[in-house]
Order: C-alpha cells, then structure tokens, then sequence
C-alpha cells in the first residue's frame, strides 16, 4: 500500500486512456530553468499557423510570441517560443504528456477541462457555410437543415459540433482537415461546408470552385481558448488566463487575426458583415 501511494504521488496519469508519466515540474519552473515555451501547432494551416518565407508565421504564431516576451518580463530571462507539431486529434494527449506546454485554438468545455487546464476566451471566430458553385440555400441556418442536404465537416472540431446542434435533418459527411473538406464540396459529394471562417476562406483562396461564403445568421462565433497541463501549481494558467483577457479585450488578438490575414494573402476586405474576432 504504501509503495503503491509513494508511486502515485510521483506518476500522472493520462485522464481517460489508462497511460502514466513521470510527474514534471510545475509549467512555469520548468520555462524558466529550460529557457522556452512549446507551443502546440497544427502545420500549415493558414493564416494560424504558416511558413513564409522560410520562417514561422500566423497568428497563433504571434500570439504565441506575445505571450513569452510578457512571461519573459514577468520572469526577468529571455524565453523562447518553440513549435510542437501536433493535430487537433492529439493536442490534449501531447498537453497531458508533457510534449506542449500551450496550444492556443480550443473551445473551452467541461470534458476538455477535466484533462487539461483551460484558459480565455483569446479571440472569437464566426462559423460560416462554404457553398458549392450550384447551393446557396440562403443565410439562415433553418435554410441549410433540409432532408437530402449534404453537409462536410471537421470531425473533432468547434464547428462540427455547432452544425449537428443545429442541423438535425441533413447528411453529415467527416474529414480530419479542412482541406479535405473543402475538396469534397469542390468535386459535388457535398453541398456545402460547415467550419470556421479563416480556414474556410483559406481553402476556398486555394480552390476558387468554392461558391459563396455564408455566415449563418443567428450569427454563431465561438469563443475560442487555449489548454495547458495541469501541473498542481496554478501560476502559469493564471498568467496565461491574465494575458488571454487582455490580448482580447485591448483588440490585440483582432490585430494579430488581420496582420496574418494579410500575410496568407487573404483579403480581409472579403470578411463577410458581421464577422468579428
């Protein structure tokens, strides 16, 4: 008994998938004594995250930035971000694991929040229908939840659980990426596309077939957060919750959006009205 207490109080283990790991540091002393903050980043996913030009940009890349040089200032040592390539399927995983200290882009619930520590809102971001050149139902979603409709999505994603919550009659057809799910309205096995608006507009700039881009009124625009482990000391998700609340609130995360808007070649003059960060 006792053995089997001294292990647990030196082991963490992985909430619902049976594994255990080594228990680490507390977030913040381990920043400090490694001199870096790892962020998890879903690869070429434009304008979050992106290469250009050789170097890392997006603006989960800048606001990854803006956190470590605060945390740097709070901490009086310069960090330094580093990129963990990870996938919205196992960004959870790599948090509890120990491999990502942050990832900035998940929608706060009550199931995530049992497995990781949570944090925001950081910014918002408007879910819109992303039609095929021959489907423009019109703008509500009542007009999209029709018997036959065919409707493409993210699987695991924000958007994907809005558009079951609202669409009850349609046909649901599951893709692990955007671009997947773009191609599959592009070549007619689906009617539409329902995710956020960014990457929408980013698969629809490198597939011109896509048809008009539809934010659905009532207007959804979930409030998006970030995670980080539970690490049993609390201060750098309060300094993370701190920075969340001022980065959106100041309009810095809207600036931040518009800037790698900009730099992934997506007008922002195209913003649909009503879209807000």
């Amino acid at each position: 008994m006792l053995a089997l207490s001294a292990s647990a109080a030196f082991a963490g283990t992985l909430g619902g998938t049976g594994r255990v790991f080594a228990q680490a540091p507390s977030a913040w002393d381990q920043a400090v004594e490694t001199g870096k903050v790892r962020f998890g980043m879903y690869p070429n996913q434009a304008p979050y995250n992106f290469t250009l030009d050789g170097k890392p940009r997006g603006f989960r890349r800048l606001m990854a930035e803006d956190f470590t040089a605060r945390l740097s200032e709070k901490v009086g040592k310069q960090l330094e971000v580093e990129e963990v390539p990870s996938s919205l399927q196992n960004i959870v995983l790599d948090i509890q694991a120990n491999r990502v200290d942050v990832h900035m882009g998940l929608t706060v619930t009550e199931e995530r929040k049992k497995a990781i520590d949570m944090f925001g809102p950081i910014y918002m971001m408007p879910v819109a229908a992303f039609n095929s050149t021959s489907f423009n139902p019109g703008t509500s979603w009542d007009d999209y939840d029709k018997k036959g409709i065919r409707i493409s999505v993210i699987q695991g994603s924000t958007d994907e659980a809005a558009a079951r919550d609202r669409l009850t009659k349609v046909t649901f057809r599951g893709f692990k990426s955007a671009g997947e799910v773009v191609l599959d309205v592009i070549s007619g096995n689906a009617d539409a596309a329902i995710m956020g608006l960014l990457l929408g507009m980013n698969g629809a700039k490198r597939n011109p077939n896509i048809g008009s881009i539809i934010p659905l009124q009532p207007l959804y625009a979930p409030a998006s957060g970030g995670g980080c482990r539970k690490d049993g000391d609390g201060r750098f998700t309060k300094f993370l919750q701190e920075w969340a609340v001022d980065l959106q609130t100041s309009g810095r995360a809207a600036k931040l959006i518009l800037a790698s808007m900009n730099e992934a070649g997506l007008d922002v003059n195209k913003l649909p009205p009503g879209a807000t960060f």
